[in-house]
């Protein structure tokens, strides 16, 4: 599955598309839920809002490892002094201490909406981005804006959220003192939960699907001996390869 747009082609990754096949998701909606909770507001925030925080983060890793700099976003250059003013307002919002977090987010959609309709588009062609010939996502406002603000294009953003879902690697270290910090899956592993899907989209596990979490908490125990880190990913990646191959196999 992928697809190209802004000179950019977008693969899904393997460990993705078997995280989102074992707990019975969606990927475009995986993805959408992920464009819908990022912000500019919570990417400068520094109080934590559930989901948003972790979306947000995500997107700010990625600036840091690509080393992009506010500084020089190429779609303000027309009207850079204003454009400064405007994102500063934001900045003030999440800076503040009285409030709430929602109330300010929603407060903030007025900044957006001014950064959004004074750009001059690079990096986001339109507000529609193709996954497939039939598979779109909705890109909002504040997207957008993340994305022209960094001067980076969705699929840059996309991809590496989904190179951070790995239920293997999650597994893995599981039992071993070693820091996750992985806020991109711990997101994801909220929307199993039920984050963001709308009731009627609620996973409903079969015994097949009941059948393998419980081998996989099985699993867990049996790896508590192997300090191994490279050794626990190998084990717990043949498993869901195995399931997943299943799973393909009866679709």
């Amino acid at each position: 599955m992928e697809t190209k747009t802004n000179n950019h082609v977008i693969t899904i990754p393997l460990e993705f598309r078997i995280a989102c096949s074992l707990y019975k998701l969606n990927p475009r909606e995986v993805m959408q839920i992920f464009i819908d909770h990022a912000t500019v507001y919570d990417w400068v925030s520094e109080d934590y809002s559930e989901g948003f925080t972790e979306a947000s983060n995500t997107i700010g890793s990625y600036i840091v490892d690509a080393r992009r700099i506010l500084s020089g976003c190429h779609c303000y250059r027309h009207c850079l002094d204003s454009a400064a003013i405007t994102y500063s307002g934001i900045y003030d919002l999440a800076q503040r201490k009285k409030g709430y977090a929602k109330a300010k987010r929603r407060k903030s959609l007025t900044y957006i909406d001014e950064l959004y309709a004074t750009m001059q588009r690079v990096y986001t062609c339109s507000d529609t981005f193709y996954v497939e010939k039939h598979i779109t996502l909705e890109l909002s406002k504040n997207f957008i804006v993340l994305c022209e603000l960094n001067n980076c294009y969705p699929a840059e953003y996309l991809e590496y959220f989904m190179n951070q879902i790995s239920i293997a690697q999650m597994e893995a270290k599981t039992g071993l003192e070693l820091l996750y910090d992985n806020f991109t899956m711990a997101f994801f592993m909220k929307i199993v939960m039920g984050f963001g899907l709308a009731d009627d989209d609620m996973t409903d596990y079969n015994e097949e699907d009941i059948i393998f979490l419980l081998e996989l908490e099985d699993l867990r125990a049996e790896c508590y001996h192997i300090d191994s880190l490279e050794e626990r990913v190998a084990v717990f990646k043949e498993f869901c390869q195995k399931r997943y191959d299943q799973i393909v196999n009866q679709n």
